[in-house]
């Protein structure tokens, strides 16, 4: 099985059809703002401060990375852990959410797969995430990861082939997906695979290599 669906109590594996389904996954729970958070005139709850913007597109940032090397030889690529950025950096359900977002503007990356006290993969959180929260971000920094992540989450196998792992990453449009090998116990997450990985394959590798 090339994708499994995670969450709580949850490890239910699903066919290329079931992952590109429009309701698969649950649309990112939203936090409320506190009785203590007030609006302005207009009605309008505060906004997160300046920092919380989102950072530069990604896309051109990949492009930027990989332009010195689409001269090279080119290797044929079709699995995720051929692509999967590594080693992967995680954090746990109940680290705050102010963590979460220093970890991602330290290394520069937009999505952190959130796991369990006995390591399982229970959740991810994203930039956007703790960005299109309507809550001052003071007050959000200090609230555990799981108030907000997105749970129920769509994983592939170190195996899955790149051209589904792009065709579920584009009909879910979704920023991108864990990597977890289900050969151990519990299931370990070894890699995530988000667009940047995909365009960046497609900038170093010839297309008809890729999609063989």
């Amino acid at each position: 099985m090339s994708f499994t669906v995670f969450g709580r109590g949850v490890s239910d594996g699903v066919t290329i059809d079931e992952a590109t389904s429009p309701g698969l996954l649950r649309p990112p729970m939203m936090v409320e703002p506190p009785p203590a958070v007030r609006e302005d005139q207009a009605g309008t709850p505060f906004a997160l401060d300046r920092d919380a913007r989102a950072p530069r597109d990604d896309s051109l940032r990949a492009y930027r990375e990989a332009a010195g090397q689409v001269n090279r030889e080119p290797t044929p690529v079709s699995v995720a852990e051929q692509i999967m950025s590594r080693p992967v950096l995680t954090i746990r359900i109940n680290d705050t959410v102010g963590r979460a977002r220093d970890l991602m503007a330290e290394r520069r990356i937009g999505l952190l797969p959130v796991l369990g006290e006995d390591g399982r993969i229970e959740a991810v959180i994203t930039r956007g995430d703790i960005t299109r929260q309507r809550i001052r971000y003071s007050d959000l920094a200090k609230m555990p990861v799981g108030a907000i992540a997105r749970f129920e989450v769509l994983t592939a196998g170190p195996q899955t082939n790149v051209r589904e792992l792009a065709r579920v990453l584009l009909e879910q449009d979704i920023r991108g997906m864990p990597i977890v090998d289900q050969a151990e116990d519990p299931p370990r997450v070894v890699g995530v695979v988000t667009r940047s990985d995909i365009l960046r394959t497609l900038i170093n590798y010839a297309s008809l290599e890729l999609w063989l």
